[in-house]
């Protein structure tokens, strides 16, 4: 049986906690105006987002580290810890996760094609890897996107592509041969898997977990490109 993505589990719990909250109200065992307590700590959920987002694609962490961010400072205003609102704060926090950003596509750009790191954010980010032992990879756009050409690269029995993506998009091209699976969390997003499944029982497998918000993946399959 496939596992959950962390990512959904999350989002899950919150959620069952408003309804218990609201419940308990309701018959009057706790006493919470619930309308105040969700004006308050509604930043708790773009943080939920970002992490959903660092869990499942760790490795291109800029931009779910931004969302997380943004939701931080977010309640930091409402609860009152930041003097004179948050927004004054944002520009220089996005100068600092778009150099972060910059710094992590150079720190990933000798990183061993087998397993691919891309990251993009208000731009996009391009890989081709040629390894004939793809492993996976790990993706997140924020504002941006990513194309994943696989089609020169081969699978050795599986594969796993971590996506996150919000006000963005991801687009992977693989090879007709690959049999593709994807699962994952959309909010206000999703994604497409236009690939045909092959006739073969031993086709390689690509496993692709998806955090979308108000983005979306798609996945295509084309025949290889010459090199």
């Amino acid at each position: 049986m496939e596992r959950r993505p962390a990512a959904q589990a999350l989002i899950g719990i919150l959620i069952v906690a408003v309804g218990v909250v609201a419940l308990l109200n309701q018959l009057d065992v706790i006493d919470v105006a619930l309308g105040e307590l969700l004006a308050t700590w509604w930043p708790l959920v773009v943080i939920a987002i970002g992490a959903a987002g660092l869990v499942t694609a760790p490795r291109a962490w800029p931009a779910p580290l931004a969302v997380a961010g943004a939701g931080g400072m977010l309640l930091a205003g409402r609860l009152g810890v930041v003097d004179g609102g948050v927004w004054p704060l944002v520009w220089p926090t996005v100068v600092i996760v778009v150099g972060l950003s910059f710094l992590a596509r150079a720190a990933s750009a000798g990183d061993d094609e087998r397993t691919v790191t891309a990251s993009a954010i208000w731009w996009g980010a391009q890989r081709r890897p040629l390894t004939q032992d793809f492993r996976g990879a790990q993706l997140s756009a924020l504002m941006g996107g990513v194309d994943l050409d696989l089609r020169q690269a081969q699978i050795v029995g599986s594969a796993d592509i971590r996506a996150f993506v919000m006000w963005g998009g991801v687009d992977v091209k693989v090879p007709p041969s690959w049999r593709v699976e994807i699962t994952g969390l959309p909010l206000l997003g999703g994604w497409d898997n236009r690939t045909k499944t092959p006739t073969d029982p031993l086709a390689p497998v690509l496993r692709v977990r998806v955090v979308a918000l108000m983005g979306g993946v798609d996945v295509k399959s084309k025949a290889p490109t010459s090199a």
